[in-house]
């Protein structure tokens, strides 16, 4: 990967310069454009002869290639973006995911043995308590028969991806935690006050 900085700062060219004339080898699809901060450049799949995992998905290089842009960029931007898959059930956002998680291991994003953890909501939507203890995790003597603590799901993903399936079905409660886990990567198990993770 590089940056038209990069370059400019290696061939004395301006920087604008640099730019204009990687964006041309984009439009030639010579080259790949990654939107981070700054906007990165790598060669093409079809040069590299790097499979892609996008390929399977169908309009992948037409209608759904603005959203295939910004999906390849969440993966490649610095520590990775929180992604929100919306749509109508059965139009195969559990795919998307997937193919998410495999084009960071191709790209070595993640490790190739990282984990892939997904958790259906849904099967908790009627007992919040246990969806925290589930996610989060809980402690000795948080409730009723948790005899030792236990590591939850944000844990297990450590290091991958959590893929969270129905995710409408979190109560106010949690989707604040999920929040908090978002925006500051702290968590904290049930039953415990002061501890963060």
């Amino acid at each position: 990967f590089v940056t038209a900085g990069l370059i400019a700062s290696q061939t004395g060219q301006s920087r604008n310069t640099v730019s204009h004339h990687l964006n041309r080898l984009v439009d030639d699809g010579r080259l790949q454009k990654i939107k981070s901060k700054p906007t990165q450049f790598c060669l093409s799949d079809s040069i590299s002869n790097k499979s892609d995992p996008f390929d399977s998905l169908i309009g992948n290089s037409g209608s759904m290639r603005n959203i295939v842009t910004e999906l390849k960029a969440s993966v490649m931007y610095p520590h990775g973006l929180p992604l929100l898959l919306n749509g109508a059930s059965g139009t195969g956002k559990s795919y998307i995911a997937k193919i998410v998680y495999k084009y960071a291991v191709e790209k070595e994003v993640l490790f190739a043995n990282a984990p892939f953890v997904v958790l259906n909501c849904s099967d908790y939507a009627n007992n919040p308590e246990l969806l925290s203890s589930v996610l989060f995790g809980y402690t000795k003597d948080a409730f009723t028969g948790a005899n030792q603590e236990k590591k939850g799901l944000v844990d297990e993903a450590n290091g991958g991806y959590l893929f969270l399936d129905e995710i409408h079905n979190l109560t106010p409660e949690n989707q604040e935690k999920l929040f908090l886990l978002i925006d500051s990567g702290k968590f904290r198990r049930l039953g415990e006050n002061n501890q963060w993770h």
